[in-house]
């Protein structure tokens, strides 16, 4: 039988394959450490403050902010040094959701909650938390408003579905510079920064947690941090709000949590799991573990993070790890057209897409990077400056070249003729199989040609500790932790991606859910 007769499609993914061989340093670190137990309350405190916030990118920021207005008085624990601080935030796009009305968002969420969509039984959020979620969500534009944005440049005009009720009520929206330019994630984590900045919060560099100090009652009352060396106990007299992003970078949670394998990542290299194992050294249940975001990535030995693809129009394809065709490419650089092309073959047991090609010819390369640079590593974060026409790419090996079509496949270890056949049928401008607009294709007809792997890719992992509608850490009996919130992509409450800008949105909303909350925490041990 061929590899593709055999292939059985399934939503969420239980088979997990070996995948094929891209190098360790590619995938992410070692084997995550044991988990985190509590620390004991030290006979004396190192430092303390009101509230501490674990973490410091969008969700931390917001939470911070949120704290010391509503008066306590805040520390922020960040694990990376301050002259070489990134964050999810800073590397995105700086989209965030903020719907029209609460309604709306509700009826759109309601279907977003659903781990299968045709089965209203498999709702996995109360109603409690999809409402708080709706009525920040809405307040998201008003509160960067009121903290001093003046424009705002619409993203989205609708939600990702309109078979969803709701869908017209949903909003994505940019923020806009003073100079009237459109503000990416970089712009819009300065901003906060700035909130941060002016209000005179106490941020800790390099100061990563370790662990969660309890009391005797469970109650956590503060965070064992290492800075210098040296192991510090700081006091949180009303509570802990840790937001330090997913597990992107934590190999072992991913093998163990991620339904496919391998998968990249081009977010922050330092979101390595710190706030889910803390979490769960206190008890905390875990939830949305197998959520995924993203799109296809390109990850290279020696960078530390992924690439976004810029896909477009163009004398390009991509091909399975076989060398032929499996779906439009304008399909492959969103979410849910890429997720249901990634697919495991039960009878030849492997992952025929993982990983995919990405093949272009010399009118492509000359035509700009098939990087996206206004964003993400290449962008102007400056993590990596990807030349205009990817010869520097193609000198480092990045990107395969041969002056023919069958010289590539011999690159590409794939059958020369099953290739060249992918090629002609795609340079015949029509796309029977797939229906590709023929608007967007161009023949594959210009020496030397390209090809560079393509890996299933997130932008973030979403799974961590389980939250409710205050922003509580749950435990695994379903009950609120005493003085533990969180916010941002650690414990997302998504169980399905619902729209561009909804992870910004998230920390923005349970950013200031959890740091209002925090803030009224009754101080203990007094």
């Amino acid at each position: 039988m061929d590899n593709k007769g055999s292939i059985k499609t399934t939503r969420r993914g239980v088979l997990l394959g070996a995948g094929a061989g891209v190098g360790t340093a590619a995938l992410g670190m070692a084997a995550a450490p044991a988990l985190a137990a509590p620390a004991a309350i030290p006979e004396t405190w190192d430092d303390a403050a009101d509230v501490l916030v674990v973490g410091y990118g969008g969700a931390g920021a917001v939470a911070a902010v949120t704290a010391h207005d509503a008066g306590a008085k805040v520390m922020v624990l960040e694990k990376q040094a301050s002259d070489g601080h990134t964050s999810n935030t800073q590397m995105c796009l700086g989209v965030f959701l903020s719907p029209d009305t609460v309604q709306g968002c509700i009826d759109y969420m309601s279907v977003a909650s659903l781990v299968n969509v045709d089965m209203p039984e498999s709702k996995d959020i109360d109603d409690d938390t999809i409402r708080v979620w709706a009525e920040e969500s809405v307040r998201n534009r008003d509160w960067l408003t009121s903290m001093g944005v003046q424009e705002f440049e619409v993203f989205s005009a609708t939600g990702r579905d309109p078979d969803w009720p709701g869908n017209d009520q949903i909003k994505a929206y940019q923020i806009k510079k003073p100079d009237g330019s459109v503000g990416i994630g970089k712009d819009l984590f300065e901003f906060l920064d700035g909130l941060v900045q002016d209000r005179g919060i106490d941020v800790r560099w390099d100061a990563p947690g370790k662990r969660l100090i309890t009391d005797a009652d469970g109650a956590v009352v503060g965070v064992q941090v290492t800075q210098g060396g040296k192991d510090l106990s700081i006091r949180a007299r009303r509570a802990v709000v840790l937001t330090t992003g997913g597990f992107e970078f934590d190999m072992a949670a991913r093998r163990t949590y991620l339904p496919a394998s391998p998968m990249v990542f081009y977010g922050n290299p330092d979101n390595t799991g710190d706030g889910m194992r803390m979490a769960q050294g206190v008890g905390a249940d875990l939830w949305h573990m197998t959520v995924l975001g993203g799109g296809f990535k390109y990850q290279f030995d020696g960078f530390p993070t992924a690439f976004a693809p810029s896909f477009g129009s163009g004398s390009y394809m991509v091909v399975d790890k076989f060398g032929e065709r499996f779906k439009s490419e304008a399909e492959l650089g969103g979410y849910s057209g890429y997720w249901n092309a990634l697919v495991y073959d039960t009878v030849n047991y492997t992952w025929p897409r993982i990983p995919a090609w990405y093949v272009f010819d010399e009118k492509r390369r000359l035509a700009g990077p098939i990087v996206y640079t206004f964003f993400g590593a290449a962008g102007p974060i400056g993590m990596y400056d990807w030349s205009k026409d990817n010869s520097a790419e193609i000198e480092k090996g990045w990107i395969k070249r041969a002056d023919t079509i069958e010289g590539l496949a011999a690159e590409m270890g794939v059958d020369p003729a099953v290739l060249a056949a992918q090629v002609q049928g795609f340079d015949d401008g029509e796309d029977a199989d797939f229906g590709r607009a023929a608007s967007s294709m161009a023949p594959l007809d210009a020496a030397p040609f390209y090809a560079v792997q393509l890996w299933p890719g997130l932008n973030n992992t979403f799974g961590g500790p389980r939250r409710n509608a205050k922003a509580q850490i749950i435990d695994t009996f379903g009950d609120p932790i005493t003085g533990l919130y969180s916010a941002g992509e650690l414990g997302s409450i998504f169980v399905q991606y619902p729209q561009g800008g909804a992870n910004v949105g998230e920390c923005l909303a349970f950013g200031r859910i959890a740091g209002a909350n925090a803030a009224a925490q009754p101080v203990r041990g007094e």
